[in-house]
């Protein structure tokens, strides 16, 4: 399953570079980013908005893999998950921990790249270059949004009352 979710992860990075990619090569300067409904408009140069677009999806990703790293190092009083006495309680448990987290915020790092690819894909129609084409980023949105919501749950869940995993550090022990 790691594996899996941390090749999902990287396959995201990579299609939503490869959108923008796309869209740096397809788009015509000025570019033109809608904010809001009500008529705010905000233009950028292509170069500029390729960097600003690509700093998103560094930084973003760049912080998921940090925090997936730094946070279930923490001391046990500074963890911020449930049941946290449970997964601090020896390194059997941590190293659990950090392999469980790690692969819970690369799954908030594919919804993430969904998103800033849709937004991506948005601004493409928006600006004309691919007028035909039929896509709606609210609904795609929203369907996001319920997935992310649903793996945000997961997280309580998995981190909570995982007796699975409890099960396994008393059967490690005892060998």
């Amino acid at each position: 399953m790691i594996k899996f979710i941390k090749f999902i992860w990287m396959l995201s990075m990579l299609a939503v570079m490869g959108v923008l990619l796309y869209e740096n090569v397809i788009l015509q300067p000025p570019v033109t980013i809608k904010i809001d409904d009500v008529g705010g408009v905000f233009n950028l140069s292509k170069n500029g908005f390729f960097y600003l677009f690509l700093a998103a999806i560094v930084v973003f990703n760049g912080i998921l893999l940090i925090l997936g790293t730094v946070i279930p190092t923490l001391p046990e009083k500074f963890l911020p998950i449930p049941k946290r006495n449970f997964w601090a309680k020896n390194q059997t448990t941590r190293r659990m921990l950090l392999n469980n987290f790690k692969l819970w915020i690369k799954g908030v790092g594919i919804f993430i790249n969904l998103f800033i690819m849709i937004y991506l894909v948005a601004i493409q129609i928006e600006n004309g270059a691919t007028p035909k084409f039929p896509f709606d980023a609210s609904i795609l949105s929203t369907i996001v949004l319920v997935l992310l919501v649903g793996w945000l749950l997961l997280f309580f869940a998995w981190f909570g009352m995982n007796k699975t995993a409890a099960e396994k550090v008393r059967v490690e022990k005892q060998n």
